[in-house]
Formats: C-alpha cells, structure tokens, sequence
C-alpha cells in the first residue's frame, strides 16, 4: 500500500511527492511521452523501445532499403546496464528521458 499525507484536506500519494508530483503509472490506453535526442533535435517518442530503423527514420524522415546506402547509429545516456553503445539493422533498445542517439548515413562505393 502506498503511504499517503493530506495537504490542503487533499489525500496525497508519497509516491506522487517523491516524483515531481506525477506518478509513474500511467492512465490506461495513453503512452507515456519522453524526449530524446537525435542528432541534436528533440523528438517525442511514446514507446519503450526503439529500432535501429525507427531511429533512422527519425534522424532523416525515411528509410532507405538501398543496398548502396549505409546507417551507422550510435547512443549515449542510455539505460545504466548499457547507457553507450552502437546500434546495428534489426537491433532494438530500452529508450530513456534524454537519451542522444546519433545517426549518419554514407553511400557504399
């Protein structure tokens, strides 16, 4: 059971208090909203992890399945397990408030 104070005749959740005033749990059928940061923009982002496709399609509005084009996606502010490190095709990662990926594409030759 969550501990509760009363201010101003109002039942207040400690965890509510501990955390800025919002709770973690969120309301049902609403995503949670965090920014991120790739290459040096911020951008919304509502799930709990992203792809390496995804990323990119962030970074440059599309995706391209070209055999003659190269992704090279990097993070850094990551989760604490793994909070820098590189991303490769078909690969996923927890995202967090804040976390800065960047991204560069290259033609092969």
């Amino acid at each position: 059971m969550t501990e509760q104070i009363i201010i101003n005749d109002k039942k207040i959740n400690m965890s509510q208090v501990e955390n800025g005033g919002m709770d973690h749990k969120q309301e049902k059928g609403k995503p949670h909203e965090i920014m991120i940061i790739v290459n040096g923009r911020e951008k919304s982002w509502s799930k709990e992890t992203i792809s390496f496709k995804e990323v990119v399609e962030l970074a440059f509005g599309t995706y391209s399945e070209d055999s003659g084009k190269c992704y090279t996606v990097t993070y850094s502010r990551g989760q604490d397990h793994k909070p820098d490190g590189s991303m490769i095709d078909g690969q996923e990662v927890r995202v967090k408030s804040k976390m800065v990926f960047n991204v560069t594409a290259t033609d092969k030759s």
